[in-house]
């Protein structure tokens, strides 16, 4: 199976959330020793890897993780909110991590 190798995070530095998915990947990459990259409205790689709406739309930011065979796949395209109803990027580390760790297990 397949190991993930590299973070990207396809943001925009004029999006609201910006910094703190920029927090996001420097956290999970600090904690995997991945390596990571950030593109600007990538919206061609989005709309080949990432999620897309009802009409195959993409959406800024989003994290997807590179893997060993070349293949990509989104890790998280939202970041999840708190009780606060604010982004929660404890959370959203936990969702990443947590989906890294079974694209490793399952190797």
């Amino acid at each position: 199976m397949p190991k993930p190798v590299k973070l990207i995070l396809v943001t925009a530095d004029h999006h609201p959330q910006h910094k703190l998915w920029i927090q996001l990947v420097e956290d999970v990459a600090r904690n995997t020793d991945l390596e990571k990259e950030v593109r600007e409205e990538d919206y061609m790689l989005l709309t080949e890897y990432g999620d897309t709406d009802d009409l195959g739309m993409p959406w800024l930011p989003q994290l997807l993780v590179q893997l060993d065979d070349g293949s990509i796949k989104v890790l998280l395209s939202r970041l999840p909110l708190g009780k606060d109803l604010k982004p929660d990027v404890e959370e959203a580390k936990r969702i990443v991590l947590g989906k890294l760790n079974e694209l490793l297990t399952n190797n």
